[in-house]
C-alpha cells in the first residue's frame, strides 16, 4: 500500500505558491518541497499539489497496490471521488488527474484535516519560501 499526502501553501490569493508531497510505504519514502512559478490561487495549487503527486507515482512506483491518496482540500477530495467538478476553472486540472488515475488499478482519495497534513503542510511552506526567494 502506498500512501501520499499533499498540500499548497499561498502567499496572496493570488500569489507565490509551493507544494508539499510525502508519498510512503513500499519500501518508499519521498518528500517533495516544489515552488511553483507564477501566481496562484489557494484550490489551484491544492490541485497542482494532488496533479503532480499523482504523476510523481505513476511515473516512479509500480501500479499495482492500492494507492492512498490524502488532500486536506475539500474541492479536490471531492471532486477526484465523485469525478466531477462545479467551478470550470479547476476542469483541467480534474480530467489530468482522472486521466492518470485511470492506469491505478486500486486507489482511494480521501480528505483529511490540516492537524493530520502536517508533514506535507511543512514540505509546502517549504516550497513557497523557495518560490518567494527565486
Amino acid at each position: 500500500m502506498l500512501k501520499v499526502y499533499t498540500d499548497a501553501a499561498v502567499n496572496g490569493n493570488p500569489g507565490s505558491a509551493g507544494i508539499g508531497i510525502v508519498i510512503s510505504g513500499n519500501g518508499i519514502y519521498e518528500q517533495l518541497a516544489i515552488p511553483l512559478s507564477g501566481k496562484w490561487d489557494n484550490h489551484s495549487a491544492e490541485w497542482e499539489a494532488m496533479r503532480i503527486a499523482i504523476k510523481w507515482v505513476e511515473t516512479n512506483h509500480t501500479l499495482n497496490s492500492l494507492t492512498l491518496l490524502y488532500t486536506d482540500s475539500q474541492v479536490v477530495a471531492r471532486s477526484i471521488s465523485k469525478k466531477y467538478v462545479k467551478n470550470i476553472k479547476f476542469k483541467p486540472f480534474l480530467t489530468d488527474c482522472l486521466s492518470s488515475l485511470n492506469h491505478f488499478p486500486f486507489y482511494e482519495i480521501h480528505w483529511i484535516p490540516e492537524k493530520q497534513n502536517k508533514g506535507a503542510d511543512n514540505l509546502a511552506k517549504q516550497g513557497l519560501q523557495k518560490a518567494i526567494n527565486s
